[in-house]
């Protein structure tokens, strides 16, 4: 709930909403269990998905019109709180690779197609190309995210005895 909150307030108000946003990320780091674990595990994680974007936004497969930069704040804090929701309402997939590539590849297009749509973003390719490009793009990236996410997980979780 608090990612579809994010999601929505990113979306549709952008950069102006960071203050929301980054209420709703703060509260989520105080009440989960073992912040220490989870706040290195969602900046890692979070910092690749952004990463992913930013070559994609280069590369010209989305534009962001309200960016002073290249892509807007407002992303950053997205892939914070979407990277938060996979050791907990998006753990079913962990380890079931397979699954997260069909999901991810299907779920990929759909965000960044509503994203379109509400305006927050442009895929200036034809429709095709770009669900092509983010389907594949997702297929790999949300399989890799989940990996990435319970790898560090293990580590830290044997290695931080706080």
């Amino acid at each position: 709930m608090g990612f579809n909150l994010i999601w929505a307030l990113s979306i549709f108000i952008g950069n102006d909403a960071l203050l929301w946003i980054a209420v709703l990320l703060l509260l989520h780091f105080v009440f989960v269990a073992k912040s220490w674990i989870e706040l290195p595990i969602v900046l890692v994680v979070a910092l690749v998905g952004y990463s992913v974007d930013y070559i994609l936004t280069i590369a010209g497969v989305f534009r962001f019109e309200q960016a002073q930069g290249i892509t807007p704040v407002w992303l950053f804090f997205l892939w914070i709180g979407f990277c938060s929701t996979l050791r907990y309402s998006l753990h079913f997939f962990s380890e079931k690779y397979r699954i997260a590539s069909i999901a991810g590849a299907i779920a990929g297009c759909v965000t960044y197609f509503s994203a379109a749509h509400f305006g927050a973003v442009e895929l200036p390719l034809a429709p095709v190309i770009s669900a092509a490009i983010l389907a594949g793009v997702w297929a790999l990236l949300f399989p890799a995210l989940l990996w990435i996410s319970h790898t560090m997980s293990q580590y830290l979780s044997k290695h931080i005895c706080l």
